[in-house]
């Protein structure tokens, strides 16, 4: 039998949380991020903004409808939130949005209101649906249809959280800005210099200008002109 709870022992290192405060941490349920990769919303709620002291305060401010992740209202303390997600509260008018640091931890990053109202999200695969159109698989889980083939995989779509439409698309390409994901250099932001698709078992690199490089699967593009988010700030705990 699978268990509900998580010892805080046992947690992913991407979760910063106190880990000998209580024995139990609440395990996010199934979802589009991996469980190793998401915090469940309660434990946001409780543990890093400290908005509430115990989960049943917790509960009782989301059945207040009053928390929202990338625009939709979630009043489940056990929702998934991961990388690049949005959080919104907006009666506090505090908003935040999901990075990792450059220690692989998951942080909240506080954002203006405005730039609350969209997100980026990473094309993982394109397939072919009815009547020839191709849904664009992304990195959140969610999909999107359209009529043709325009974006690659890999490339980045900022979205309007309200509209759920397309509002720039951000290339897997030289000069690009990247956020990195995963590896030695995790949380760092570069420049592109140079990506070439190799037929190999080896894993596609790309290097950048600031002279590190890494596997394509831990970049994630944020910018042509500049990047559109800003960095976590690093903290000892």
């Amino acid at each position: 039998m699978l268990s509900k709870h998580l010892k805080r022992l046992d947690l992913s290192r991407a979760i910063q949380v106190p880990r000998k405060e209580f024995k139990f941490a609440t395990k996010p349920r199934a979802g589009p991020h991996a469980n190793e990769k998401s915090i469940a919303l309660g434990l946001i709620l409780r543990d890093y903004l400290h908005l509430s002291d115990t989960m049943w305060e917790t509960k009782k401010i989301l059945a207040s409808r009053a928390v929202q992740v990338n625009g939709k209202i979630i009043t489940d303390h056990k929702f998934p939130v991961g990388f690049m997600d949005v959080l919104s509260i907006p009666s506090i008018k505090r908003y935040y949005r999901v990075l990792y640091d450059t220690l692989g931890r998951l942080r909240l990053v506080e954002i203006q209101e405005q730039d609350a109202k969209w997100k980026l999200s990473r094309i993982e695969d394109i397939s072919t649906v009815k009547d020839g159109k191709f849904q664009y698989h992304l990195h959140d889980g969610t999909n999107l249809i359209m009529d043709r083939k325009v974006y690659g995989t890999g490339d980045s779509l900022q979205i309007d959280l309200e509209k759920r439409e397309i509002i720039s698309h951000i290339p897997l390409a030289e000069n690009t800005y990247a956020f990195i994901i995963g590896g030695k250099n995790v949380g760092r932001i570069g420049r592109i210099e140079s990506y070439k698709v190799v037929n190999a078992i080896t894993p596609n690199m790309v290097r950048f200008k600031e002279g590190f490089e890494t596997a394509r699967y831990n970049v994630f593009p944020v910018g042509t002109i500049k990047p559109l988010v800003q960095l976590p700030e690093v903290r000892s705990e």
